[in-house]
């Protein structure tokens, strides 16, 4: 039985930015719901968590899709969310998408909508960003397909699926896989209903380097080969491949932790 109605799950290295992203949960949820956030990474949290039973945090030097992966296992919600540290949940807004969830299928996912820029400024994105055949990339698929780039799934429907493929060393392509995988076994992508979070996103960061990296010299790669054939991919992969990923992500960390 499940301990939460949420679990919150993130790759995490910006120890300044969770007091913030944690008081932000709390008012996006709200009192009716109970949740958690789960937190894995480098870097030791501050000790405003010290008390705060509805948090965990795990240290690991691994690429963010071994870390967030690795958070799943703990979580203990009957649904579960995946985002990044250096979002801010808006009033409310996943406390809307935890109703619309309850409405939907056990292997259905809402999509959130969310912005991304310098100090959370960035625009709304366009209604067609969430189509997959907008993406030039992505267009391996039928077109009615949609992506997840931030979704709430039910917790046992994504550990039966196998979660993402942690091969894919940031939370991108792997994303568009886990969300066709999906829809492969008959789950339809919900848009949230409003809204939901902002990033403070510069791609002329330092720390979004690696990111970048990862994408040009691994995962863009590896998902042109996975899909080279169109949607002919198994639906369920192993839910524990985030153990053969390297404990120590190269692209940051170098050789040594």
């Amino acid at each position: 039985m499940s301990k939460y109605k949420l679990s919150i799950c993130m790759p995490a290295h910006r120890v300044g930015l969770w007091e913030k992203l944690y008081c932000s949960i709390q008012e996006s949820v709200g009192p009716e719901f109970s949740w958690e956030l789960i937190l894995v990474g480098p870097n030791d949290p501050a000790l405003f968590f010290e008390d705060k039973e509805n948090f965990k945090f795990v240290k690991d030097y691994g690429c963010p899709s071994r870390c967030v992966q690795r958070a799943t296992t703990i979580a203990t919600g009957e649904l579960m969310v995946h985002g990044s540290d250096d979002g801010i949940f808006l009033k409310n807004a996943l406390n809307k998408c935890i109703k619309l969830h309850d409405a939907i299928g056990r292997k259905d996912v809402v999509a959130l909508e969310y912005t991304e820029g310098v100090n959370h400024e960035g625009p709304q994105m366009v209604k067609n960003y969430w189509s997959a055949w907008h993406h030039p990339t992505l267009r391996v698929v039928p077109r009615n397909y949609k992506i997840i780039l931030i979704g709430m799934f039910k917790l046992d429907y994504f550990r039966e699926t196998g979660g993402w493929d942690c091969r894919f060393e940031h939370l991108n392509m792997n994303s568009h896989d886990l969300a066709f995988r999906i829809q492969n076994d008959g789950g339809v992508i919900y848009q949230s209903p409003t809204l939901v979070c902002t990033h403070n996103w510069n791609p002329n960061q330092g720390d979004h380097v690696p990111v970048q990296e990862a994408y040009d010299k691994n995962d863009l790669a590896l998902f042109q080969e996975i899909y080279q054939s169109g949607i002919s991919r198994e639906i369920k992969i192993d839910y524990g491949n985030w153990k053969q990923i390297p404990e120590v992500w190269k692209r940051r960390f170098g050789d040594k932790k």
